[in-house]
């Protein structure tokens, strides 16, 4: 299996890019996020997934592992594809997909080309308990990062702002944007206030 490739992005078009390594052109698809990321003759490593199927086989490119790891989560639950997958990657970032997928918040999901509720219902129903234990960065599982660092500060101040008639998902991804090692559950709280009325 191709882990990554590093080379020159040749060409970014509609839903892929060709990226010139050695003497080849690889034909990767990728999400519009990552596509939007890239321009032509920029030197990049693009982390692949490889997809072989009876009468095709292709190469999904990321620019991070975490992307990789959630585009195999995704694809891992009964009706998701490779093209399903990407279209909610393009959506939303892996983050906001744990963050939906954790909090239950499956109209996150629907907001994706190709998603109903009933198919955004299964992935959270499928992913939720994954996700949870999952070895992935805390880049991607918001709930590492109120379990880690400041973790009454941070959890304070997420009950807080539930308090405050916020949703769980709303409150942690203010949470998980604001607050600092050092910062007190007061500083988070205001912090995570001014970030929500803006």
């Amino acid at each position: 299996m191709i882990a990554y490739i590093n080379g020159k992005v040749a060409q970014v078009g509609e839903g892929a890019l060709v990226l010139e390594a050695g003497a080849l052109g690889y034909h990767i698809q990728a999400s519009a996020t990552t596509l939007s990321r890239l321009s032509a003759g920029q030197a990049v490593q693009i982390h692949t997934v490889l997809q072989v199927k009876e009468n095709d086989i292709s190469l999904i490119g990321f620019l991070s592992r975490e992307d990789v790891d959630m585009f195999n989560l995704l694809t891992g639950v009964s009706g998701v594809g490779a093209k399903v997958a990407l279209a909610i990657q393009s959506t939303l970032d892996s983050s906001r997909i744990a963050l939906a997928i954790l909090t239950e918040e499956a109209d996150e999901l629907v907001r994706a080309p190709g998603v109903g509720k009933k198919l955004a219902n299964r992935i959270v129903l499928e992913l939720k308990d994954k996700l949870k234990s999952a070895k992935i960065s805390q880049e991607i599982s918001p709930q590492q990062t109120i379990s880690t660092g400041n973790a009454e500060s941070k959890q304070e101040a997420t009950d807080a702002l539930l308090s405050l008639g916020y949703s769980r998902s709303e409150a942690l991804r203010a949470v998980m944007e604001i607050a600092l090692t050092d910062m007190t559950a007061e500083q988070i709280i205001r912090q995570a206030l001014k970030h929500l009325n803006k």
